[in-house]
């Protein structure tokens, strides 16, 4: 019975000849069992991937560690924050990324289309977040690599694909954080862990909500995790809710936006400082320049003082959208 091999297995194929190291290889044969078509005709060639990918990951466990996967994973953080998306294959991450951000992430109606991390922009308003789309994570391999960049990031996106039992792929994504010691968490202040261990804050995305029957998966969805996380029901295909998301992970960050402004004219109100809730005037002024905090003597703030042009001192709690006036 012949195959009948698809044109996507074929560029697969080649990519996995082409592949030159042996993670390469391993990404490249996981498309090639996900998408090879599956009767009889293709029995022995499933056998023959099987078994090329099982010598393929213990020759990774023997080989010394390199750095190249590490470098791949360290993205350079730019904007405002740096925001991580995280899913199982097929979740619709790539498409949500890249509808989202405008940046290319490959996107295909099979799993594993990414290969390596991909940053790219979000723009909210007057800010630039950072967002990195991300391998898919599976249940017998997650890149170690992506600890580092999942510690360092200021939050997390985790996509879920409503069609697909939505509180089980969650569930598989907590327990594949764990094994990398990140817990996930969203409402109320991050907990105090034991040493090794990372929290971070998380925004629950439940994808192709415009597909038929979805919004059941949703209502299930949200009734097992609502009491921890926001949850967002979204189509990347369709962008719904786009702008509510932009929305609810600018709160996830916890930051605030202050603008300057120097005496006698106006404030830039396109160019905000950022800053962490609960920052002060001298924040603001170590913020500037370094000069400003050993110098300042006292400030002007506009927005959230009792009285537009109050001065306050440097221990003054600052709010969102406040202007602050410095004088050294």
């Amino acid at each position: 019975m012949p195959a009948n091999l698809t044109p996507q297995y074929l560029e697969a194929e080649a990519k996995f000849k082409q592949a030159k190291t042996t993670p390469e290889k391993i990404k490249a044969l996981e498309v090639m069992m996900a998408i090879i078509p599956k009767h009889k005709g293709t029995e022995k060639l499933r056998a023959q991937l099987k078994s090329r990918m099982a010598k393929l990951k213990e020759e990774l466990q023997h080989k010394p560690t390199i750095g190249r996967a590490e470098q791949v994973y360290n993205i350079k953080r730019e904007g405002a924050a740096q925001v991580v998306l995280l899913g199982l294959p097929n979740a619709g991450k790539s498409s949500l990324f890249s509808k989202i951000t405008h940046a290319f992430s490959e996107v295909a109606d099979y799993p594993f289309t990414t290969q390596k991390p991909i940053p790219g922009m979000m723009r909210f308003e007057n800010l630039q977040i950072q967002l990195v789309d991300t391998p898919p994570i599976q249940l017998d391999h997650v890149e170690p690599s992506l600890s580092n960049l999942v510690r360092n990031a200021d939050a997390l996106l985790i996509v879920i694909d409503l069609t697909e039992d939505p509180v089980f792929q969650v569930k598989m994504l907590f327990e594949e954080l764990e094994r990398l010691k990140i817990k996930m968490m969203r409402k109320g202040p991050l907990p105090s862990l034991d040493e090794g261990w990372a929290s971070k804050k998380s925004l629950l995305l439940g994808n192709k909500c415009d597909v038929k029957n979805a919004m059941e998966g949703y209502r299930i969805f949200e009734a097992h995790f609502r009491d921890a996380f926001f949850i967002l029901p979204i189509s990347a295909k369709e962008e719904m809710n786009f702008e509510t998301l932009k929305n609810e992970v600018y709160q996830l960050l916890g930051v605030i936006r202050i603008y300057t402004k120097v005496p006698g004219e106006e404030p830039d109100l396109t160019e905000p400082v950022v800053l962490k809730k609960g920052s002060t005037v001298d924040d603001v002024a170590l913020s500037v320049h370094k000069d400003f905090a050993a110098k300042l003597q006292y400030a002007k703030i506009w927005g959230s003082g009792k009285f537009d042009g109050q001065r306050v001192k440097r221990d003054y709690r600052v709010n969102e959208g406040d202007v602050i006036e410095l004088h050294i």
